[in-house]
């Protein structure tokens, strides 16, 4: 995916239509641990020509197939990412992280899809299974609960006031206050 600033020029209304299939797998392979597989990844949308600049309007989908956080089985994750990129010839009209400096008037948007998969993998996927389990793993000597249960547990587990005595209970509060 890469094309000459002259290319580009010479597109309809300095607009070049942009439909691509790309494999990235071992590249997401590489770059990531848990990624097991991944489907080519399709890039459509536009390349605006300007004078001194190229701005890309692009649609990234595709799958990935990643490790469930609780049952390691395969979870097919569907994508679909858009993003808008600016292409610029020199380094003065850097503006921000979405602008990219053109080597030899050249526009490559490989290094831009592979840091736009790059940062929209998930952390965790569940699969369906897992996910509609609501009871949690546990083992001979631990469980796994969560957050909501804890704390739950920890309110249970506060010794409990009687209520004869709950007036008491502020009197220290009080001689403390008075001092």
């Amino acid at each position: 995916m890469k094309w000459a600033l002259s290319q580009l020029k010479k597109s309809h209304d300095g607009i070049f239509q942009l439909d691509e299939t790309v494999d990235l797998t071992e590249f997401l392979q590489a770059n990531h641990q848990d990624m097991r597989d991944a489907s080519p990844v399709h890039v459509t949308g536009s390349l605006d020509v300007a004078a001194n600049q190229v701005a890309a309007h692009i649609m990234l989908t595709g799958e990935w197939i990643l490790p469930c956080a609780r049952t390691l089985v395969d979870v097919h994750v569907p994508y679909e990412i858009t993003a808008d990129e600016t292409f610029v010839k020199t380094e003065d009209a850097l503006a921000d992280e979405s602008f990219h400096l053109m080597e030899k008037d050249t526009v490559d948007l490989t290094p831009v899809v592979e840091e736009l998969l790059l940062v929209e993998i998930p952390m965790q996927v569940f699969s369906e299974e897992a996910a509609d389990d609501t009871a949690l793993p546990k083992g001979a000597d631990w469980t796994l609960k969560t957050e909501e249960q804890l704390l739950k547990e920890q309110a249970e587990q506060q010794p409990k006031v009687d209520p004869r005595l709950a007036g008491l209970a502020d009197f220290f509060d009080e001689n403390q206050e008075s001092e």
